[in-house]
């Protein structure tokens, strides 16, 4: 991305994010309550800026419908919050947006890019028939299956009973708890319970964020103890996710759980799958005729001595088939395989100066190569659906410095705090980024977390992280099923208490499911021998954050 571009996105950013795009009813009377209705907007792809303007007009249009007849003679009101710096999870985002409430708000509608309104006049209704005086928030609720690091082990005794909202089918708080929530998070965040520095799931974090440190302010709120309780506490004076039946994660008619009868209750709000998978004849008009596919793709696969013929194997029978370009990079080189040496020995954790070698030695290797526009990192044990991620690269241009992944945060809260992607899950470079790391990016030890002092150089060099849905850092189990269903998994991350090759036919679609390329043979996978000379004179990061100078931090998945 040209260095001009960056800085007009910035200051349009920027200025988006300080006065928003709002747009306000007209009260039924001077004592009347308020609606704020807020879009988290992301700010790329395309695609996702325009899902955003396109729910604010269909809001809109919806409210001119009302033709003064609202329901609880609120007054409404609309705004587009664009991402900006870090605040991309709602707990970080709120010491900004506090401007947006005032004593008169009693209902807040925090939507995504692709949450859907259905009905306007029938949310109203269903927020007038419910208490605005409640500390309280409704969505519709996910469930962990077991306990896992991607929630922190919350729970661990028993994760199945703490309910979390699904953010893109929408979530409605009352104005008491959010005015609430925003104090304790602009006064003090240093003394409320964070129980990571890591930001992973912004729903989960929040759900636990609120369960840690809110009480509710009157009696209504309190709960029975489900199934033992959180580690044999009681849930009084707690607040935990209420299930609205008219808050759906797909556009279907649902039970009421409230009445106990098989009435269909209308889906008011709910999310819209991010389609890439079936965008590409729009994208390539849009990105003048450019469409990419498996073989546009250069695979570099991390892996060492230990796992030659644990891993590579299973790779091997499942996404390779796809992927015509990859290469599998080692601390050995073994020609059966083929691995190529780095010249870089293993350690146990980090293994930033490993990264780099494989990011040198990909490049030159590219250079031979003929049409390849992107990279992506992989571990040996990752899988991959190579035609969903070739649909997925359809909607960003490749001669940009484009870097996408599975977002982390580290550090929000705090000045110092920045994104990164996560290793595991897969990491995409165009190749102009990959050269623009090599120029200014270093390690500060040879086991520094890779994907973080990738993450926090790219930040420092003005390069935003781009979160890409369907890349995950963990394995199925770990992940609500709701939220696979929704958007289709490009990948999944750790063999461990699974069968890969299911995992890959169940959940990645399998060989063959859409058009593969042929299977690379050992003429195409050249081994590149030889050690990389030192990385010098490369961008110094004096504000780096204490403790990434190693891999004592890292959040190893």
């Amino acid at each position: 991305m040209p260095s001009w571009y960056r800085v007009v996105v910035w200051l349009w950013c920027l200025l988006s994010c300080c006065h928003g795009r709002t747009e306000a009813g007209t009260a039924a009377g001077a004592g009347a309550g308020e609606v704020l209705v807020v879009i988290a907007c992301p700010p790329l792809p395309r695609r996702s800026q325009e899902g955003c303007f396109a729910l604010f007009d269909s809001l809109r249009e919806q409210h001119q419908h009302l033709a003064g007849v609202i329901p609880g003679d609120y007054v409404l009101r609309f705004h587009i919050m664009h991402e900006l710096f870090n605040y991309w999870t709602l707990l970080d985002a709120l010491p900004g947006q506090t401007r947006l409430l005032n004593a008169r708000t009693e209902w807040i509608i925090w939507c995504q890019h692709n949450t859907h309104v259905a009905s306007l006049r029938g949310l109203l209704e269903q927020l007038h028939s419910q208490d605005p005086m409640e500390a309280a928030y409704y969505g519709h609720a996910l469930y962990d299956t077991e306990a896992t690091i991607v929630h922190h082990f919350a729970h661990y005794k028993n994760p199945r009973w703490f309910p979390y909202p699904l953010l893109s089918a929408g979530v409605v708080f009352t104005g008491v708890l959010l005015r609430r929530l925003a104090e304790l998070v602009a006064l003090s965040a240093q003394n409320a319970t964070r129980h990571s520095e890591f930001a992973i799931d912004a729903s989960h974090e929040l759900a636990r964020f609120i369960f840690d440190n809110l009480t509710p302010d009157t009696d209504r709120g309190l709960k029975e103890d489900p199934i033992g309780g959180p580690e044999g506490e009681t849930l009084e004076r707690k607040i935990i996710l209420k299930t609205a039946a008219y808050i759906c994660p797909t556009a279907l008619l649902h039970s009421s759980p409230e009445t106990g009868t098989s009435k269909p209750v209308p889906c008011l709000l709910y999310a819209k799958p991010e389609m890439f998978a079936v965008l590409p004849s729009t994208l390539e008009t849009r990105l003048q005729g450019v469409h990419t596919t498996g073989s546009h793709i250069y695979f570099a696969i991390k892996t060492c001595a230990k796992f030659h013929k644990e891993r590579i194997p299973i790779i091997e029978r499942t996404w390779a088939t796809d992927a015509r370009h990859r290469r599998y990079y080692s601390d050995v080189a073994e020609v059966g395989i083929p691995t190529i040496s780095t010249g870089i020995p293993n350690v146990q954790t980090g293994h930033c100066a490993k990264t780099l070698a494989i990011l040198q030695l990909s490049l030159k290797d590219i250079i031979e190569q003929r049409d390849i526009r992107w990279l992506m990192l992989v571990d040996d044990d990752t899988l991959l659906s190579v035609p969903r991620l070739s649909a997925l690269l359809n909607g960003y241009n490749h001669t940009e410095h484009i870097y996408l992944g599975e977002r982390y945060g580290y550090r929000l809260y705090a000045p110092d705090g920045f994104n990164y992607h996560t290793g595991g899950a897969g990491i995409v470079l165009s190749l102009p980024l990959v050269r623009l790391v090599l120029e200014h990016c270093s390690c500060p030890s040879a086991n520094a977390p890779d994907d973080m002092i990738l993450g926090y150089c790219l930040q420092a060099l003005g390069v935003v992280a781009l979160p890409a849905a369907g890349l995950h850092q963990a394995r199925p189990q770990d992940y609500a099923r709701e939220l696979l269903h929704l958007q289709p998994p490009i990948s999944f991350h750790k063999f461990w208490n699974t069968e890969p090759e299911h995992t890959y036919r169940r959940w990645l679609g399998g060989s063959g499911g859409n058009q593969s390329v042929p299977q690379a043979t050992d003429t195409d996978r050249v081994t590149v021998a030889g050690a990389v000379p030192p990385l010098g004179g490369r961008l110094q990061l004096p504000g780096l954050t204490a403790g990434l100078g190693t891999a004592e931090k890292h959040l190893d998945l």
